[in-house]
């Protein structure tokens, strides 16, 4: 019975020891932006989709209460393969644990990995997780998910079948995208020979919004289109197994919370503390210029990001700021923004202190110069890319993913 009981804990040694090594990487991630008190969560299992970007043979899941003013507790959670609708390939179902125990409680801000557990998982596989929520009195959550996520009443995570789950409510406005997802923060795969994690830290250009809105101005969900999307394809299709985690917040300002925590306050949490991360692209400042910041206070709050993320031992490549010229008499850019926008961009293409700039502004050179209510004029994103005169539409970000230089992420 000894020699059993210590045959046992080497096992466990070594299957720790395995799971402990340096080929974790965020595969897939969202960041909270906001708290929401409705629909009521208590009781009720909610499932939700994620895509990892690389294939692996191991998974852990991050949950947060980020933005909960309360304790959250979940009673059980699973891993398994999406089929249609809600359902879930029962051969593929996993329980998850939280340091080795079914359920998990998180007070207000705090979030917590689950244990590990062996899936062998493609690059885009529709993954589900499914979280059975004992009491929650709040939900923290990212709006612009862009894909269909689901909930039902009862301790589901184990049941594969879709009946009786329904959809997780878009958040008002309503056909804007705003499909949400809760409590769940990242999706990590243990991939030996991915070489790291891209971290795409941004706002809505990055979180995409305008990027499944159709011909007509139906927005849809469930369509991956965003920049970031696209990039990925393009990384992967070269032979850079990179995987690539989004982290944006559509409003999100660098300087101070313009939608859910600023940049300055959610980079340890959303790019830094994220797994296998060796790139990160920052593609802010738009909101903040919007909100009447100067370039001067902007490029202040990137120095401070840039010397913390090279404090890491990580490259940190820019994003220009596109056009915003907005033509009168709708509100919202000005003479003054625009100078603002020319500063900061110029900055950054020749005294920033990064590794690499993505110009997406020069992308954008050939767009419309449009009379603003001001009187001013200002160039405004090209027509043919342009969705609100602030998102690009989906073949603007089409070209955006198609402009990105994958020479600056080649393992070195």
């Amino acid at each position: 019975m000894k020699i059993a009981k210590l045959l046992a804990a080497v096992c466990v040694f070594f299957v720790a020891e395995a799971f402990a090594a340096d080929d974790w990487v965020s595969a897939w991630a969202m960041s909270h932006n906001a708290r929401g008190t409705t629909p009521a969560m208590a009781g009720r299992t909610v499932r939700m989709i994620l895509t990892p970007s690389v294939a692996g043979d191991a998974l852990r899941v991050k949950i947060e209460n980020t933005m909960g003013e309360a304790p959250v507790a979940f009673t059980g959670a699973t891993l398994a393969r999406a089929a249609e609708s809600a359902g879930l390939d029962a051969k593929s179902i996993v329980r998850l644990t939280f340091a080795g125990k079914p359920g998990l409680t998180l007070a207000p801000g705090a979030g917590a990995y689950s244990d590990a557990v062996e899936f062998k998982v493609k690059a885009r596989e529709r993954i589900a997780l499914s979280l059975e929520v004992e009491s929650a009195s709040d939900i923290s959550m990212h709006h612009v998910g862009l894909r269909t996520n689901w909930s039902a009443a009862g301790a589901r995570a184990g049941d594969p079948a879709s009946a009786g789950f329904e959809p997780l409510p878009e958040v008002p406005p309503a056909n804007s995208g705003q499909w949400p997802y809760y409590w769940v923060a990242a999706l990590d795969v243990r991939a030996k020979d991915a070489g790291g994690a891209i971290v795409l830290f941004g706002d809505s250009i990055t979180d995409g919004r305008c990027s499944t809105r159709d011909a007509g101005g139906t927005v849809r969900a469930d369509i991956d289109q965003r920049w970031g999307d696209v990039f990925a394809a393009r990384l992967a299709a070269k032979g850079n197994k990179k995987a690539v985690a989004i982290t944006s917040i559509s409003g999100n300002r660098i300087i101070d919370r313009g939608n859910g925590p600023s940049a300055l306050e959610r980079l340890d949490r959303d790019v830094l503390d994220r797994a296998g991360v060796t790139h990160v692209v920052l593609f802010e400042g738009t909101n903040d210029l919007a909100g009447d910041f100067t370039a001067e206070q902007v490029i202040a709050g990137i120095e401070e990001i840039v010397k913390r993320v090279r404090a890491r031992g990580l490259k940190i490549i820019g994003a220009t700021v596109i056009p915003r010229g907005r033509p009168a008499p709708t509100p919202g850019w000005s003479k003054e923004k625009e100078a603002q926008r020319k500063g900061l961009n110029a900055w950054m293409r020749t005294r920033a202190p990064l590794d690499g700039v993505i110009d997406f502004d020069a992308l954008m050179k050939s767009g419309p110069v449009v009379t603003m209510a001001d009187g001013s004029d200002a160039p405004s994103i090209p027509s043919e890319w342009n969705c609100d005169h602030t998102h690009p539409n989906a073949a603007g970000y089409k070209a955006m993913g198609e402009f990105v230089d994958l020479k600056l992420f080649e393992r070195k």
